[in-house]
């Protein structure tokens, strides 16, 4: 057999593999009508639960959604996150087919495809591979995930809110164009069940408040050797809001912060990063510096003002 044919033949196999992959990776994935231009896509989570983009729903009511068979059904918002860009819709008389669970050795590198149903017959898809796979990430929007996947497939119009899946047509995350200024990111599964379930539980994700404000200073290096630090920078407190949870707990302007819940607090990036959803109404060990001494005191952090 000549060179070509072979070429020919492993590509013609490759497409149809990928093909089959886009197929079985869209029974879980719906079109989400919210919106004034076309749909958007989201992906059923339960057999009558949807999650999709916030982005897409410019409205909180008239909403409804079709499932992969055609059938349209109406939707009602359960609660949303729009910092993190996920909402949940309930949807009336369906049973959808929630999508699996995320394989574990997706690394960069892996092929992959973006795959949605914005108000087409047909699924829509298009063909990438995976850029990276990180761990915790503030959103461009203030929100916080405890996981990101990029990849450089293309978000073709109305892909919002649908899958990220690989070659196998497993759905390894849900595809967003707003949370890094229009380049593709997903929410990996676990990460988005997990915030799901929190969105469910109070209708929104509750981000934690100390009321503070901050700047970094530098440890200087007999202080970091007098009390055995590593870290090099802290976070001194110029601000307290009166009755506020910082306050309360006895915290005083000048303390320099260093860790919350024994995560290093070094810049206001790394604070917004510790002050997560897990922490509110928790009692919270923060370590700080005052007067030239370790200390440590707990504080139990509100939800964040509207």
């Amino acid at each position: 057999m000549a060179l070509s044919d072979t070429s020919s033949g492993l590509l013609a196999s490759l497409s149809d593999d990928l093909a089959g992959a886009v197929q079985r990776a869209s029974r879980s994935v719906v079109a989400v009508h919210g919106r004034r231009r076309f749909p958007a896509s989201g992906l059923a989570w339960r057999i009558d639960q949807v999650v999709t983009a916030s982005h897409v729903l410019e409205r909180d009511s008239d909403l409804s959604i079709t499932g992969p068979d055609g059938t349209q059904h109406a939707a009602r918002l359960l609660g949303r996150d729009p910092s993190s860009d996920v909402a949940i819709l309930g949807v009336s008389g369906a049973s959808l087919s929630p999508f699996g669970g995320e394989p574990a050795t997706l690394k960069a590198g892996h092929l992959a495809l973006a795959v949605g149903r914005p108000g087409t017959p047909e699924p829509i898809a298009s063909f990438g591979a995976i850029s990276s796979v990180g761990g915790a990430w503030r959103t461009s929007a203030g929100g916080v995930l405890d996981a990101y996947i990029r990849a450089d497939v293309a978000l073709l119009p109305g892909l919002s809110g649908g899958a990220l899946a690989d070659v196998n047509g497993n759905i390894v995350g849900m595809l967003s164009a707003y949370l890094a200024g229009g380049d593709p990111v997903a929410i990996p599964v676990a990460t988005l069940s997990a915030m799901a379930e929190r969105i469910l539980s109070g209708g929104s994700l509750r981000r934690a408040y100390l009321g503070v404000s901050t700047q970094p200073v530098e440890l200087q290096e007999s202080v970091r050797q007098l009390l055995g630090l590593q870290q090099s920078t802290g976070l001194m407190l110029l601000g307290l809001e009166p009755g506020a949870p910082a306050e309360h707990a006895g915290l005083l302007l000048g303390d320099i912060l260093l860790s919350i819940a024994d995560r290093p607090v070094e810049d206001g990036e790394a604070l917004q990063m510790a002050l997560g959803p897990g922490v509110v109404g928790q009692p919270t060990p923060i370590r700080f510096i005052r007067g030239g001494e370790l200390r440590e005191l707990r504080v139990t952090p509100a939800p964040r003002p509207n």
